[in-house]
């Protein structure tokens, strides 16, 4: 019963302090472990601006080569319940997906419920041509 206790907490507090896809409290500690691309959202403040239930958003992100954005990409990366993720929002991914060989700009895109402890995805969206 006791290692049963101690694992639950042990879990809860990795879970709290290393999401590296949504709010981390390790953030405000160490900001430089902050991996997420939007970066607001990696730290539990973005939750007192509203959204704690649910929120989506979409921001920019780096500027490529000059180019027209005529296509759009889109790769995304989801997790559930903090404890199991797929998928691939990687740059590559999102190119890939549009045949986009010069990228105009990328966008990140998050969607979390319930903070993100329940569900969270994170996309990268890439317009060029």
């Amino acid at each position: 019963m006791k290692k049963s206790i101690l694992f639950a907490i042990s879990l809860t507090i990795i879970l709290f302090t290393q999401n590296c896809t949504g709010g981390s409290l390790l953030t405000l500690y160490a900001p430089s472990t902050n991996t997420n691309p939007a970066t607001d959202y990696a730290t539990p403040a973005a939750y007192y601006r509203g959204g704690a239930l649910f929120h989506k958003a979409t921001y920019p992100g780096a500027i490529g080569s000059n180019a027209e954005a005529v296509n759009q990409g889109k790769g995304c990366n989801h997790a559930i319940l903090a404890l199991f993720s797929f998928g691939d929002s990687s740059i590559e991914t999102a190119k890939k997906s549009a045949n986009i060989t010069k990228v105009a700009f990328v966008e990140y895109e998050q969607l979390g419920i319930f903070a993100g402890f329940l569900y969270h995805r994170v996309c990268t969206i890439v317009k060029g041509s």
